[in-house]
């Protein structure tokens, strides 16, 4: 008898536990819609300076938070050798400039030469002149006269001969110089990718590679980016993608700043799918100026829709095909509603109830 009083009384003990109920006076409130999204916070343009063929990493002038300037050199790849051929046709240029200039030693005494020629060739043609006129006269034979002739087209000769060397000179010291200058381009240019330059005035955020290492082709060496303006890359799944527009608020959460709220606003929506995780990137600008940190993790989520005063019920209120258990009196009244947004914790009534009723629900069902 006692075993069957101590189960009658368990089955009371329930029933009655079964009838407890929760309730909720129906009200209105600002509702929001929006739709979950998660990425990583990144400047607002940055560049992944990368290897573009295996080699050693022969020197990174740069550490992780320097300033840098627009076209900077931040790391140079290559061998040893590359470097030093460089080196030596650059000093080639330079020494090729130097003799083509007009005040080259070469040209300069050349030019010297000329001078003297020309005196001698004017001084000659005067003394030719005069001997021809001192051979009419009889003054001097012609015989002396017909040699002061031939040594003034003599002097006449080597001046035309050295002016004629100055400008051969000239071409030459110009033509090695053009060869020098082809020489470095052509060394320069093969070498392009393996100095890396900074493409913007902006910060360094990460260097990959310590001197010394091998880097591997499209391997990053350095990140470098705007300081100050900041992005967030976010993957919004496949289902919820046609939901997404630009200029939509964004708020989201850093685990750097953990409990603090910032704010965004989409402005860019990449309409390719990503397979891998069946979902599609978006971008949102960052509105706040906080120190933050690229490719710390967010969680984001974009306000899709809003409702000012909307009449609203707990989710958990809402049973299956959209009703609710409506207090009257002692009694609960089965009662279906349409409803509108829902945003994971309260449902928009549209139809079916008012502020002020008193919805319930039982906590055992």
């Amino acid at each position: 008898m006692k075993t069957l009083l101590s189960i009658a009384g368990v089955a009371l003990l329930l029933t009655a536990c079964k009838s407890k109920t929760a309730t909720y006076t129906v009200q209105s409130r600002t509702l929001n819609e929006a739709v979950y999204a998660s990425g990583e916070i990144m400047p607002e343009a940055y560049y992944f300076l990368k290897a573009n063929s295996a080699d050693l990493l022969l020197k990174v002038l740069v550490k992780e938070g320097d300033t840098v300037h627009q076209n900077e050199v931040l790391a140079v790849l290559g061998t040893p050798g590359q470097l030093e051929q460089v080196d030596i046709l650059q000093r080639q240029v330079a020494l090729a400039g130097n003799n083509a200039q007009e005040h080259s030693a070469a040209l300069t005494e050349l030019k010297s030469r000329i001078a003297l020629a020309k005196t001698k060739k004017e001084q000659d043609a005067l003394n030719a002149d005069r001997y021809t006129e001192l051979a009419q006269s009889k003054a001097v034979s012609g015989k002396d006269a017909e040699q002061a002739r031939i040594q003034a087209a003599s002097s006449a000769t080597e001046y035309k001969t050295l002016q004629d060397q100055y400008q051969a000179l000239q071409s030459d010291l110009s033509g090695k110089l053009l060869q020098a200058k082809q020489q470095l381009t052509a060394t320069t240019q093969s070498r392009e990718g393996k100095v890396l330059k900074s493409p913007v005035n902006g910060r360094v955020y990460k260097v990959y590679l310590k001197t010394g290492e091998l880097a591997q082709l499209n391997d990053p060496v350095v990140m470098v980016g705007l300081p100050g303006q900041f992005k967030l890359e976010l993957l919004v799944d496949e289902r919820d993608i046609s939901k997404i527009r630009t200029g939509q608020k964004v708020y989201f959460e850093t685990d750097v700043y953990k409990g603090k709220q910032f704010a965004g606003t989409i402005n860019k929506i990449i309409p390719l799918l990503q397979k891998e995780s069946r979902s599609f990137q978006v971008e949102a600008a960052v509105q706040d100026t906080a120190l933050f940190y690229p490719q710390s993790s967010v969680e984001a989520n974009i306000l899709i829709r809003e409702r000012i005063n909307a009449l609203v019920v707990p989710s958990d209120y809402l049973m299956k095909g959209d009703s609710v258990y409506l207090q009257q009196g002692k009694e609960l009244r089965k009662t279906a509603i349409v409803t509108g947004i829902r945003n994971g914790d309260w449902v928009e009534v549209k139809s079916g109830l008012k502020a002020g009723d008193v919805i319930a629900i039982k906590e055992g069902r």
